[in-house]
């Protein structure tokens, strides 16, 4: 027979890493459609620049707010852009892809996140909104195993 102070401290052990733990969204069993609707009024082209999330379809792991982040090599050309990207949904709630843009259109990935993105893959259809948005439509999941 176990103490009953034992059992007291593993419950609140395990109600506290409940409570004050990462909650990570849950995966869902195949690809779910995501869309992203982002503002660049703030990108420069110089290495890192960044625009804003103002909508996500995904709001629980990728609020409005969320910085995308260009590294480049080639984010400063009106006719091509190449860049690895981040998208830095608060402290330590990242995921990394890449995004080829032909002029206004294009196409970006994910493969790879971490926090609340953890196990991120993803694929979009870049569009150009006019003025400085854009807006991401594609599909996401979450691998955990990852």
């Amino acid at each position: 027979m176990r103490p009953v102070g034992s059992l007291l401290l593993v419950t609140g052990t395990m109600f506290a890493l409940t409570i004050l733990g990462p909650t990570l969204p849950v995966a869902a069993d195949g690809p779910q459609p995501l869309v992203i609707h982002k503002e660049c009024s703030e990108y420069t082209g110089n290495v890192p620049s960044f625009c804003t999330i103002t909508d996500s379809t995904f709001s629980a792991a990728i609020p409005a707010g969320t910085k995308v982040l260009y590294w480049g090599p080639a984010i400063n050309d009106p006719d091509y852009t190449t860049s690895v990207v981040v998208i830095k949904a608060g402290r330590g709630n990242r995921a990394t892809g890449y995004c080829s843009l032909l002029g206004p259109v294009g196409t970006c990935s994910f493969w790879e996140g971490t926090g609340t993105l953890r196990g991120f893959h993803a694929a979009f259809q870049v569009t150009y909104d006019g003025g400085p948005h854009y807006t991401w439509t594609g599909t996401y999941r979450l691998d955990h195993n990852h």
